[in-house]
């Protein structure tokens, strides 16, 4: 099956073509029109009629609280303003005129993860994305956890400081990847908007200032993912997101564990993290395996002007790939 994955991002929108799980042609990135929720549906829509003719379905990956069954989005993450409590899939379809599939980015790369990634092997697991703010998935007997509400993982809105209950305070605007961009610009002195890969070369290099900035950070990841480790007592954490390709950062992790069991009375196991094995990829080829998942066993009605196609999708019943494929 030939698909059109897209991954939503708070700034831009990577999209490609996978066939078979993990064969990726025609990747590209644009900025989608977020100032209504007609435009962004209008501007998903035209980059879906560029590769109509080449495949059998779309399936996104976006951020929100989602309800992957029915495509109902509760929340738009940093849409929003314009995606809130709305139908999105069903919109989406009528647009499109392709059998559509939707689920949250931090659970599309867990699916990605877990079925070819850093969670191959592992039962219980979590998957952390570092972007703007934090996304996370867990993963219990090798399957993706939604929750009751859907909100299962959703990191960004755990909150730090009883002082501040608000956003601010929150593990998203703490640990995200503009939280160590601000560090940095105190450090610094300087309103300077560095990216990521700026920061990390400045720290390779040996900049103090910015090292200080980058252990601060780690230092805060590590208490949440700590605190993770107690409630949930996983087997491995796995970071994604772009700062996760930076092997500086473990080396912090690992620093800053080490000083928290030097100081802490109770230091009952240290997390053991890695980086997720599909990078930038791993929302794209997790929301591929969803699309599989939503439609096994399932037909697709494809009603394109006055043809109608019905499709029949087969999944290989492997036991090793419980709760996805």
């Amino acid at each position: 099956m030939k698909l059109l994955c897209v991954d939503v991002g708070g700034t831009s929108v990577k999209h490609a073509i996978i066939e078979s799980g993990t064969i990726i042609t025609e990747k590209g990135n644009y900025t989608p029109d977020g100032s209504s929720l007609e435009a962004y549906i209008e501007s998903l829509g035209q980059l879906a009629d560029r590769y109509i003719d080449k495949v059998d379905g779309v399936t996104f990956s976006m951020p929100g609280i989602i309800d992957p069954q029915s495509g109902y989005f509760y929340t738009g993450g940093a849409y929003d303003k314009i995606v809130h409590e709305v139908n999105l899939k069903e919109l989406l379809e009528k647009r499109i005129g392709k059998p559509i599939c939707v689920e949250n980015d931090a659970k599309a790369a867990g699916y990605a993860e877990l079925g070819y990634g850093a969670l191959k092997n592992v039962k219980d697991g979590i998957i952390i994305t570092l972007g703007h703010a934090v996304g996370g998935c867990l993963v219990f007997n090798r399957e993706v956890v939604h929750g009751k509400h859907f909100s299962a993982g959703e990191l960004s809105f755990v909150n730090t400081d009883y002082h501040e209950p608000d956003f601010p305070a929150s593990l998203g605007c703490r640990c995200g990847a503009d939280s160590l961009r601000e560090r940095v610009q105190e450090k610094l002195g300087s309103d300077e908007k560095l990216s990521g890969h700026e920061i990390f070369a400045l720290a390779n290099e040996g900049n103090e200032k910015v090292l200080e900035a980058i252990h601060e950070f780690a230092m805060e990841l590590c208490i949440q993912l700590y605190n993770l480790q107690i409630i949930f007592d996983p087997e491995l954490f796995a970071l994604g997101g772009g700062i996760s390709a930076q092997k500086l950062l473990f080396e912090q992790i690992e620093d800053c564990f080490a000083e928290m069991k030097s100081k802490m009375r109770f230091f009952i196991h240290k997390p053991q993290v890695v980086p997720c094995a599909f990078g930038n990829d791993a929302n794209m080829i997790g929301a591929y395996h969803n699309f599989q998942l939503y439609y096994q066993g399932r037909n697709i009605i494809e009603q394109r002007g006055k043809i109608k196609v019905i499709k029949k999708v087969r999944i290989k019943d492997d036991p090793e790939r419980k709760g996805f494929i």
